[in-house]
């Protein structure tokens, strides 16, 4: 893919680029969703979801060549459709790629039981229990594997040793009135923020170690989801209802107890696996919730909101996204949409892939 040339800056538009995103996949019959890259930026995954057929499929692969494999399960023909008639469909999905180095990947599936277990990419369940398991996490220094299970009850956060992976994971939180859900672990794998799912509201915690009880971080009535560190480990950011039970805005608060969440987006689309940061944790690309502008992809600079550039490639109906810094400095996003601006049909969410600018 060539570099883009000269970017043209614009007023509150943003940027018109020179070059437009190109597809780089599509699945007849699918709405694609959560493209999640691999920490080296070499390989890139995404979910094919079928809605009729009530199937999700999960592809990794190379972005550039456009070459995907579809990921199955140990021991079942690349169709894991079949056998699941009774449960009405299936779903192989949640991906979370180790570091680079070690070349792993883990994911959630339903099994015949129609139970959800946890495996690794080419091998075998991991930590099997009669529940449901999914929402993996791998630390970034490849040692711990954080999940959530409702293997004793409604949901806890557990921890599996890579080192040990035969052993049975440690149970993290027992608390009897919520589920812990959405674990995200700090840049330097010490940290782990999480949702408490309750009656009362759906609010961020953090582990502030792992040896550590933890502590709440927001004490709000409706939902909390998907809080993600910043690269710098210094903050949060995490989508919110709070102000609107019809609208999600994105907040952003310090990684420690006594935080104040600031708001830096109101009414946006909040994206499969969190919010995303450039990786000098100076901006976060984000999808505005706004049908006029056809969904438009941002950048947000933390520390001056009211700066919010539009990011225009092209593409118009935008979802879920992720972006890597690559090992030559180059920055590409992936992302879902409907389609070019141009397009007279626009029936499924088809991967699009584009060189982000500076900002």
């Amino acid at each position: 893919m060539k570099p883009h040339g000269l970017f043209l800056w614009m007023a509150w538009s943003g940027l018109a680029l020179a070059e437009p995103a190109k597809e780089v996949a599509s699945n007849a019959g699918a709405n694609l969703q959560r493209p999640v890259w691999s920490d080296d930026g070499t390989k890139l995954a995404y979910e094919a979801n079928f809605h009729e057929a009530k199937n999700v499929e999960l592809y990794t692969g190379d972005p550039i060549t456009r070459r995907f494999t579809k990921v199955t399960l140990p021991g079942r023909s690349s169709s894991i459709a079949s056998g699941f008639a009774k449960s009405g469909g299936s779903a192989v999905h949640e991906i979370a790629w180790s570091p680079a180095s070690m070349g792993r990947f883990v994911f959630a599936a339903s099994n015949a039981d129609n139970d959800y277990e946890l495996y690794l990419g080419g091998g075998s369940a991991l930590a099997p229990a009669p529940s449901t398991d999914g929402l993996p996490a791998w630390s970034p220094d490849g040692q711990k594997i954080a999940f959530s299970s409702a293997r004793t009850g409604q949901g806890d956060l557990y921890l599996l040793d890579v080192s040990h992976i035969d052993t049975a994971p440690k149970r993290l939180t027992s608390a009897a009135d919520s589920s812990e859900l959405f674990a995200s672990w700090s840049p330097d794998s010490q940290k782990l923020a999480y949702v408490g799912r309750s009656k009362t509201g759906d609010n961020i915690w953090l582990f502030p170690s792992l040896t550590a009880s933890p502590v709440q971080l927001t004490n709000w009535g409706r939902s909390q989801l998907r809080p993600t560190f910043s690269p710098s480990g210094a903050k949060i950011a995490f989508y919110a209802d709070r102000e609107d039970a019809a609208r999600w805005d994105l907040y952003m608060m310090d990684a420690s107890a006594g935080a104040t969440p600031v708001v830096l987006a109101r009414d946006v689309v909040p994206n499969a696996i969190g919010p995303v940061w450039t990786a000098d944790s100076k901006h976060i690309i984000a999808v505005l919730d706004d049908d006029d502008r056809y969904d438009p992809l941002v950048a947000i600079p933390v520390a001056e909101p009211v700066k919010t550039r539009t990011l225009d490639f092209g593409t118009v109906g935008h979802g879920d996204l992720d972006l890597v810094q690559a090992k030559d400095g180059k920055r590409w996003l992936a992302y879902v949409a409907q389609g070019k601006k141009g397009d007279t049909k626009r029936t499924f969410d088809r991967l699009y892939l584009a060189e982000l600018p500076t900002l």
